[in-house]
């Protein structure tokens, strides 16, 4: 088999036709952009410490989460799919699937779904002294 017989097109390349996605095109105000949904799947009173917390987070087309910062707390991103860009203070990281992004406690962060298709990761959390 040559290189010509095979053509590999990368999800990360793919947008869609004619503009922005149907999902895209529903945001109509500023703030609309914020949209994700977020789901609790440890929660700390049913951890031996009391201190772990971990979810599930998916960020649609062109989208973001609120962005939010924890002085007490570890966090741990597994991002599982799509891709995007993570923003730490005013830091920029390109993510995607199979990246594992570590932050002390304190930083201000957010993530951004720069992409036609869904952002997914998992998050921990761990309450520091």
């Amino acid at each position: 088999m040559s290189k010509s017989d095979v053509y590999l097109q990368r999800a990360a390349d793919i947008s869609v036709e004619e503009g922005d996605s149907a999902f895209t095109a529903l945001l109509r105000e500023k703030g609309d952009e914020i949209r994700r949904d977020v789901f609790l799947t440890l929660a700390p009173e049913r951890t031996a410490s009391g201190r772990l917390q971990v979810g599930y987070t998916i960020i649609y087309p062109g989208c973001t989460t609120r962005g939010h910062e924890h002085a007490d707390r570890e966090e741990v991103y597994c991002f599982t799919k799509g891709c995007g860009v993570m923003v730490v203070d005013s830091e920029e990281y390109g993510v995607t699937a199979g990246d594992t992004l570590y932050l002390k406690p304190g930083p201000f962060h957010t993530t951004r779904n720069t992409t036609d298709f869904p952002f997914e990761f998992f998050w921990m959390t761990i309450k520091v002294d």
